[in-house]
């Protein structure tokens, strides 16, 4: 990385950002500690630890200000106090972000696009570094609503997952889990009928919507208007009404982790969430592998499978051109292959790049366990969510739907077709 504090280097990409972006460090926005690039972020214990080890190896030998990461709350959070320094024109030189949370970001004139980054002859990406990384992990930081640059760079990737427990299966006569969503169902009703139990915990989540919509074969928008009323939305608000009116699914309190307890403790057969619960979730088995396994979403069609792409991005503030320079350094260097394989290896995430199927320390690691691999083989068919400035805001809705389902309170159509009109207004107005 020392070939990147280079004068002549910095001097390039400093042009090249300026010609971007009129104005250069005259955006309005200040660093909101200058002389230091703060880096906000979610990662706590030891993910936390990691990145800061990480952090202080890429300071190391640098000259210039130097990166630090401040722990500013969840997702929501950060994406709260972000909107509030952005008023106060002092925000922070990179956060990690959704990409509907970056839209509201580039609304605001506060992101710097990152094309210029990586097109920079000495400090950016290759051809061939770019085609490593999975098109979809790049594609989900491209905004067609504003001009389609990337204004932001995948940080963390999960794909949304299907967790079963083999003991409640085995106890309900059930050798392998369902492959599809018609197999869900008739589990589900075997496991109440065999055991008694509820078959699956539901925690609350507008992506884990999308994925299912998305592994039905359908969508969830379309330009500027939703499809919460088509037919693959649709049925999946009515897999969930079933499961609630038959007592085969409850919803567990929002931001608990209740669902991954009764997982463990053999009270359910199914946990739908990210990859990256894979560690909590060992964990929680004690370190009993034969009890659990991975496996990839229902689907409508096996042979076309499609699953949710989670995760956040970084985006970089328009501070100053020397901060936001060593921002997109720190970025390079953070998912180059040997660092994206050791976070991956330490923190349950995906790797991005495909090299890393061949790196020895991610081979061993998916020989350890059968179901170690199932989530980075969704990489190649894993789809994004919507980026347009608005949807932080319809995800809300989806997620009040969903409840409304589980609750009783609203039949699915009825629900569906609130959502539909209720999103589709929020997006007309942004």
């Amino acid at each position: 990385m020392n070939r990147h504090s280079s004068v002549a280097v910095t001097v390039c990409l400093l042009v090249t950002i300026v010609a971007c972006n009129p104005g250069g460090g005259e955006s309005g926005f200040r660093p909101m500690e200058p002389g230091k690039v703060l880096f906000w972020d979610r990662q706590t214990t030891e993910t936390a630890d990691l990145l800061r080890k990480m952090i202080d190896e890429f300071n190391t030998g640098r000259e210039g200000p130097a990166v630090e990461a401040q722990y500013a709350g969840d997702y929501s959070d950060i994406f709260r106090k972000v909107r509030a320094s952005i008023q106060a024109r002092a925000v922070p030189d990179m956060a990690v972000a959704y990409q509907s949370m970056t839209s509201e970001y580039v609304r605001a004139g506060a992101c710097l696009p990152l094309d210029p980054f990586m097109a920079d002859p000495a400090a950016g990406l290759s051809s061939e570094e770019l085609g490593d990384f999975f098109p979809v992990v790049l594609e989900t930081n491209r905004l067609p609503q504003f001009g389609g640059k990337m204004y932001s760079f995948p940080f963390c990737k999960s794909v949304l997952m299907m967790y079963f427990n083999k003991r409640v299966l085995a106890e309900a006569g059930i050798q392998q889990a369902p492959a599809t969503w018609d197999e869900f169902l008739e589990q589900c009703r075997q496991i109440k009928a065999k055991t008694g139990k509820s078959a699956y915990a539901v925690s609350v989540d507008a992506s884990t919507i999308d994925g299912m919509v998305y592994s039905r074969g359908g969508d969830v928008i379309d330009g500027n208007t939703t499809l919460f009323d088509s037919p693959p939305a649709m049925d999946v608000f009515r897999l969930l009404e079933t499961l609630a009116k038959e007592e085969l699914a409850y919803q567990i309190p929002p931001g608990s982790a209740d669902d991954k307890v009764a997982f463990s403790q053999d009270r359910v057969a199914f946990v739908f969430r990210s990859s990256s619960h894979r560690t909590n979730m060992t964990l929680l088995m004690e370190g009993n592998l034969d009890r659990w396994g991975i496996a990839r979403l229902p689907q409508a069609d096996p042979a076309k499978p499609t699953t949710v792409l989670y995760g956040p991005n970084i985006c970089i503030f328009d501070t100053t051109p020397e901060q936001s320079r060593v921002a997109w350094d720190f970025v390079r260097f953070f998912t180059s292959r040997e660092n994206t394989v050791r976070w991956a290896l330490a923190t349950g995430y995906v790797p991005i790049r495909k090299s890393a199927a061949d790196h020895p320390e991610m081979k061993k690691f998916w020989d350890a366990w059968e179901y170690n691999r199932t989530a980075f083989d969704c990489l190649p068919f894993a789809r994004s969510e919507p980026t347009c400035a608005g949807w932080q805001e319809v995800r809300g809705l989806i997620e009040d739907a969903e409840t409304a389902v589980l609750s009783q309170l609203r039949s699915a159509d009825e629900a569906a077709r609130e959502l539909k009109k209720a999103a589709d207004a929020v997006l007309a107005a942004g």
